[in-house]
């Protein structure tokens, strides 16, 4: 059985992997985009990536995923990075404080973060969605349903999702039909 100091060093060791791991494909993905990619932006590209295939409840939870260079690099070879500087900001109190993660402080903004991922390999709920990926909520943009690991735990109102469509309209040509 293993001591409190070898998981603690275990799981540092892990965390320390994963990102030396989005550091060096930080560095492969600005060379082949021409761009900076800053390792933030890979670890959010895996996240949206990997969370359904891991039932991520929160961001947190990609640490604890054992993956290589190679394996990484194949998910992300066709992401763009370039819609993770096109965030849309919402008001936190359009979801319910159940479903938003506690913290003991917030820095910058009230907001709650959307990205919209314009060709994410999965198209569930809508094609195109939006990730909240602080909580792990995604956002048919055509009728206002959150999703967490593919179960429906609300629906914004038509007001919100409207604000939300009109601010995504500014970086997408193409977002659902409004179907409610």
């Amino acid at each position: 059985m293993k001591t409190s100091n070898e998981r603690v060093e275990k799981g540092v060791a892990s965390i320390e992997k994963m990102y030396e791991l989005q550091e060096q494909l930080a560095i492969h993905f600005s060379a082949m985009c021409g761009y900076k990619i800053l390792r933030e932006q890979i670890f959010y590209a895996l996240f949206i990536r990997f969370a359904d295939k891991y039932s991520f409840e929160w961001q947190g939870d990609l640490w604890d995923v054992d993956i290589n260079y190679d394996e990484a690099l194949e998910f992300l070879c066709d992401f763009d990075f370039k819609v993770l500087n096109n965030d849309i900001t919402s008001e936190r109190k359009i979801l319910p404080n159940c479903l938003l993660m506690k913290r003991k402080a917030l820095i910058k903004s009230q907001g709650l973060v959307w990205i919209i991922h314009k060709y994410d390999k999965d198209p569930f709920p809508s094609n195109p969605h939006a990730h909240q990926l602080e909580n792990n909520i995604k956002l048919d943009l055509s009728n206002g349903k959150c999703y967490k690991i593919r179960k429906h735990i609300y629906t914004i109102s038509k007001k919100n999702l409207l604000e939300i469509r009109s601010k995504a309209s500014k970086h997408f040509e193409e977002i659902p039909n409004l179907t409610i």
